[in-house]
């Protein structure tokens, strides 16, 4: 599990934003925060104690979600859900460069990836109010008297 207080404060914020993505996104964005979330919640089991070996579970998470994401940005066709199936891929990528080149400190990597993940979940809150704007224009369309 997490050893330090930063990594609750990042898994606080994805747990409400996707809270907030399932409560009152649209289909698209409920599957994908509901993929995503997953994802954070797997991710600690699946990490190493060793500091200086890949993390090749927390990798396979990650290509997972990557795929699920490109998979519904295939069918979704938004603009949200290219941001976020994009930020994912450098998720990966950046574990790949990591294994790579073992020059790069371990803390650059882990701070890349959370301003990907924060990417992702900014993602979401477009998605989700861009759900509840539509609703909202629907809804009005239909109490329009006019139309």
């Amino acid at each position: 599990m997490y050893q330090t207080f930063v990594p609750w404060i990042s898994f606080s914020i994805a747990v409400l934003v996707c809270g907030f993505a399932l409560w009152k996104g649209d289909y698209w964005a409920r599957f994908v925060a509901a993929v995503y979330i997953t994802g954070w919640v797997a991710t600690p089991f699946a990490q190493l104690r060793d500091p200086l070996s890949p993390e090749w579970g927390v990798m396979v998470i990650d290509v997972v979600v990557m795929i699920v994401l490109i998979w519904a940005s295939l069918k979704a066709r938004r603009l949200w859900s290219v941001f976020a199936a994009a930020c994912q891929m450098m998720v990966v990528a950046s574990h790949i460069v990591s294994i790579i080149d073992l020059r790069i400190y371990i803390a650059t990597v882990i701070m890349g990836l959370a301003m990907l993940a924060y990417g992702v979940l900014l993602a979401l809150l477009v998605a989700t109010f861009s759900a509840i704007r539509a609703r909202r224009v629907a809804h009005e369309r239909d109490l329009d008297p006019r139309s």
